[in-house]
């Protein structure tokens, strides 16, 4: 049955169609209340880091080299990678567990093996070696070592203890805000301490917004996410592979349900969908087609004489974004739908008299104008801001 809507604000929450999101494990030997708490859930969620069998994290046990290659690698999205040239070390063979994301983090330019011919994938990784990673995965702007020095030195008590091939990166890591420091050890790089999974967790959750915005050359080609055809979002920007739709931009939604909008009925269900894939002017998917749009009247306004146009607020979440339950976004509905009433059609068209109705029809497309900007994740489709 067709239902009646007037001038309303609706709440919406959207959500797309796909797998179900993961579930944040929880460790038995951790709490909400441990300093790296968030940090290693967001990564258990992405499926960067995992627990052991006794259902443990153990936070403060040191990563080895195999590792934390495989944990990198999986953080930057390139689990799949191909290998065009593997690097042959000495001490790995193809057996080995943690080969393939050792030759792919090898290949991004991540790490490194030694001057012997060795990797050496059991070794434990230092601090020192943890930031020299997450920078190798950006591109930075150059600074001298004396700046470097300058910036450090005003953080870290022990920035002379460096080795000088650690300085000029452990400067720029300073300046992106992605050193770790964890309680207790403030003020201290500590770069020849071996690393425990409670740092590295953190160290690569700072890496992963960092590499979005400016991932190193390789790393750039190989996250090029793929374009697509839709209806283009005008005036939406990119920084790296992160989209900005601006306030004030407009999107289309297809209606498949509607409401009445009496106040009695404030409250009730809504729902649309994305009509085609939404891309930006460059054709990369922001939205996907059929993409369900869910939302509820949250208020209704009363109807004036001669105003012909209803504002629909829009509260959307979860945008092909399994991972981002929550996020929202606001917007306007723009465009008048069919009006209905006691009113002959041709006068209800050119006002807007007490008593006349609106209805929104099944298949109907309407344009909604953003209020806030909306900052997608091209690589994944989560919405991150």
């Amino acid at each position: 049955m067709r239902k009646i809507l007037a001038s309303l604000i609706v709440l919406f929450s959207a959500v797309c169609l796909s797998t179900g999101g993961a579930v944040a494990k929880e460790y038995k030997d951790m709490t909400p209340e441990h300093w790296a708490y968030k940090n290693i859930q967001q990564l258990t969620d992405w499926g960067v880091v995992v627990g052991y069998p006794d259902g443990n994290y153990r936070p403060d046990q040191n990563v080895t080299r195999g590792e934390f290659s495989t944990m990198v690698v999986k953080a930057l999205g390139q689990a799949n990678a191909a290998v065009p040239n593997p690097v042959n070390f000495s001490d790995m063979t193809e057996k080995d567990w943690f080969y393939d994301m050792v030759q792919r983090a090898v290949m991004f330019d991540l790490v490194k093996g030694y001057p012997d011919g060795k990797f050496y994938p059991y070794g434990t990784v230092e601090r020192g070696h943890a930031i020299s990673v997450i920078t190798n995965a950006l591109t930075t702007e150059q600074i001298s070592e004396s700046k470097a020095r300058e910036i450090l030195e005003s953080q870290y008590t022990d920035y002379t203890q460096l080795p000088p091939w650690l300085i000029v990166m452990a400067g720029k890591a300073e300046i992106l805000g992605m050193v770790v420091t964890p309680p207790g050890h403030e003020g201290k790089l500590e770069a020849q301490r071996p690393a425990n999974r409670a740092e590295l967790a953190s160290f690569l959750v700072n890496m992963i917004e960092q590499a979005k915005l400016n991932p190193n050359e390789k790393l750039r080609e190989a996250m090029r996410p793929p374009t697509y055809d839709g209806i283009v979002i005008e005036d939406t920007t990119l920084q790296g592979y992160i989209a900005t739709i601006p306030a004030g931009a407009i999107i289309p939604i297809m209606i498949l349900d509607s409401s009445v909008s009496r106040k009695d009925f404030i409250g009730e269900p809504y729902k649309a969908k994305f009509p085609k894939n939404l891309i930006t002017p460059e054709h990369y998917l922001l939205f996907p087609e059929g993409c369900m749009v869910y939302g509820d009247i949250q208020d209704v306004k009363p109807q004036r004489f001669f105003i012909r146009h209803g504002d629909i607020c829009l509260r959307t979440c979860t945008l092909d974004a399994p991972h981002n339950p929550g996020t929202t976004f606001a917007g306007i509905v723009i465009d008048p739908p069919v009006k209905h009433g006691f009113w002959k059609k041709e006068f209800v068209e050119k006002t807007r008299i007490k008593g006349a109705k609106r209805y929104y029809d099944k298949g109907m497309v309407v344009n909604v104008k953003l209020l806030k900007p909306i900052k997608v994740d091209l690589t994944n489709g989560y919405i991150v801001e």
